[in-house]
This record gives structure tokens, sequence and C-alpha cells, in this order.
């Protein structure tokens, strides 16, 4: 008799990822300058002083003393899955697809959701980044666990306030990107959809793509989190091995708004791995990995700022 197969849709229900492809093009890709599992970016030390009417000569000589900025990858895995032989004999939709889908998507959204913590994690503690929102205070979503309370919106004016610090940092005015979770996103574009002297502004925001004063915003399910401690001084928040978060009660999430060339990413091609027909497993087994990570830019850390929702 033959196998009979069973009755499914052609098509499976995938699951869903906002993954590590949505900042390629926001951030400087600095994988050519990784030697092993270290990213090495060179950073020029502050340039020679000018003088104004001197007279007095020999002038000193001096040396600029240039600086490496270094950050370590890490690696991500997935797997293994065993595909049993009888999957492709029984099933109608191809599974051995799907479930290389769920491999790159994971890994995308995991490296991702590392990445962006890694962004603030060296910067953390410098007051002069750090932009608190200053919107209505109401119950949000972002606090979970044994949190409790509510958190301040996000307005036009905080990004404003984002904005001008890189004005003051001398960085061009394109290539600006903010990085939002959904909360966030929605509470900027409530403020500035129904507040008639903020539309003037931004010259009507005809969709959610414009710029908002000159940013580049990007939605993300989640984007960082900081944990509040006595004092100016914050920490970025402890997250899982994978980069996911669960919120605590001092715990605050965070935007980043920042110049592409003060953000760095640095990846490898995800590598997968296969043994077809393992006599043990009575079919296929599939794993796959990854390294990659990022920092901020620049040593002295300029160029990003953090928004961090404020109680």
């Amino acid at each position: 008799m033959a196998i009979q197969t069973e009755i499914w849709l052609n098509s499976i229900q995938e699951n869903l990822y906002k993954g590590f492809e949505l900042l390629t093009e926001t951030m400087s890709n600095d994988s050519t300058f990784v030697a092993n599992k270290t990213v090495h970016v060179p950073n020029a030390a502050a340039a020679p002083n000018v003088s104004r009417g001197n007279s007095t000569y020999p002038v000193a000589i001096t040396e600029r003393n240039d600086t490496d900025l270094t950050y370590n990858l890490t690696n991500f895995e997935i797997g293994p899955v065993r595909l049993g032989w009888a999957d492709g004999k029984q099933l109608s939709y191809d599974k051995v697809a799907s479930v290389t889908n769920d491999f790159m998507g994971n890994l995308s959204e995991n490296m991702k959701n590392y990445l962006l913590s890694q962004i603030w994690t060296h910067n953390s503690g410098n007051a002069d980044r750090l932009v608190s929102t200053t919107g209505t205070s109401t119950t949000t979503n972002w606090l979970g666990g044994t949190a409790s309370g509510s958190l301040k919106h996000l307005l036009g004016a905080d990004v404003r306030n984002a904005a001008k610090i890189l004005d003051k940092e001398k960085f061009p005015s394109n290539d600006r990107y903010m990085l939002l979770d959904y909360e966030m996103f929605w509470q900027l574009l409530g403020d500035l959809s129904y507040n008639a002297n903020r539309l003037q502004v931004v010259n009507g925001l005809t969709s959610t793509i414009d710029p908002i004063y000159g940013f580049k915003v990007i939605q993300l399910p989640f984007v960082g989190a900081v944990t509040v401690n006595t004092g100016t001084a914050e920490t970025i928040a402890p997250t899982a091995a994978d980069g996911s978060f669960s919120f605590t009660t001092n715990n605050r999430p965070i935007g980043l708004a920042f110049h592409k060339s003060a953000a760095s990413f640095a990846w490898t091609a995800p590598y997968m791995m296969t043994s077809e027909d393992d006599p043990t497993m009575f079919g296929d087994v599939m794993s796959a990995t990854v390294y990659g990570g990022g920092k901020y830019r620049r040593t002295d850390g300029k160029g990003v700022v953090a928004i961090r929702a404020t109680a």
C-alpha cells in the first residue's frame, strides 16, 4: 500500500520576524575590519590646535596619537532540528523551507536585539546624550512582570532635543536615524498629528515614513532598555542570551537616535549545516550559526543619543 499523504494546506502560516536586515542601511558596516572575532575601528585623535598671530619660532612639534576602537563579535546558534524522513513523504507543504525560514529569521531578529543593546551599553552613564520623554504619563504595555505604574509619552519636542545634541556635536543633517519601539513610535505620531503647532513644523507629516526633525524613523517591536539608578548614571538593563528582555519596576525602554557614521555593526554570513540521511535520526538534521556584534563607532561616544521613557 502506498504511503497516505495527510491533507494540509499547501502553504504554512510562517512565524513572523523583524530582523537585522532593517538596520543594515542605518549603520556603518564594519565587517571588513574584523580580525578573527574582534572588530578594529581606527579613530583619529584630537586635531592639532590652530594658532593666530604667532610670532615665536620654532613652533613646538606635536604628534597625533590615534586610537583603536574595538569590540568583539559573539556567536548566535540555532538548532539542531530533526526533519524526519516521513516529513517529505506525508506533508504537502515544504517543511524544510519553513524550518529554514525560522532559522534565518530567528537568527536575524535575535542578533538585532543584541546589537541594539550593545550600541547604547558602551555609552551608558553619559547624561549629555540621554533625553527623557516629557509627554502625558499613562500606563503602557512596556511594563511587565513585577513592574507597575506609568511612563511619559514621547513627544516631538523630545525628538528635537535629540536632534540638537547631534547638531552640537557637528554631525551632518543627512543620514540621521531614529529607532523606536511600537509604543514610542505611535505616541510620537499621535503628538505630531493632533497638535496643530507641531504639524506646521513637520510640514504636515504626509506618511509614517516622512523624516521627523531630520530623522528617518524605523519602528521595531523592541529597541533597548536601561535600569534607573540613583543620580544621573544610566546602565543598560540585563538582557537574556537571545537579546530579549522582561521589564521590571526600575527598567525603562529607550529609543536610539544616531548618525549613520556613529553606529557600527559587523557580522559574518549565516552558515547552515546539514546532516543528511542520518541513520540515528531517521532523517536529516539542520543547524545554523552566525557571528555578529556592534558598538558606537567613535571613542568619545558622540553621535548616539538614547531617548528614555521617564516615569
